[in-house]
């Protein structure tokens, strides 16, 4: 996987890159990680008037993209950076394996192979907000116990 990393300072960059490679390990096959391009972009005005914290973008033309951009909101806590980052990788795992697709229609998306109309899905029953929702903190958490961060104040930090 090449990784490349834009914005924020070297410690932000450092652990920003082990929760990519980590995330990628654990919801990826290998050769298939090998083919990813990942370019993450830390941004401190992006989401100022909007409360997303980080999205993913690629090439929806092709059924299974290799080349991702995320941008992250870099005003928030470090823990909630690294869970956002969490949250996007088991997004790009969606869409790079083809479970998640893109569509000709701008409100349908291919899930497992149905169409799903975003109009009539809330945000929070999306099947593959589900899934990243659900993934992140455990994501979050083995990353943390797995680099000997998890005694560190801030992966213990709480927010609103």
């Amino acid at each position: 996987m090449i990784i490349s990393i834009t914005g924020g300072k070297p410690k932000l960059k450092d652990l920003a890159e082990s929760m990519i490679r980590y995330a990628a390990d654990l919801l990826m096959d290998k050769k298939l990680i090998k083919k990813l391009t990942v370019d993450l972009e830390f941004s401190r005005t992006l989401y100022k008037d909007d409360a997303m914290l980080a999205e993913i973008d690629f090439d929806d033309r092709l059924k299974k993209p290799r080349e991702f951009t995320i941008t992250v909101d870099s005003t928030v806590p470090m823990r909630r950076i690294m869970e956002s980052i969490a949250h996007e990788m088991i997004h790009l795992k969606q869409y790079a394996t083809g479970e998640m697709q893109d569509t000709d229609r701008s409100e349908v998306v291919k899930w497992k192979g149905l169409d799903i109309n975003l109009q009539q899905w809330e945000y929070w029953d999306r099947p593959w907000e589900i899934e990243a929702h659900g993934k992140e903190l455990g994501i979050f958490i083995r990353w943390a116990e797995h680099h000997n961060h998890s005694k560190e104040s801030w992966t213990q930090e709480q927010y609103v």
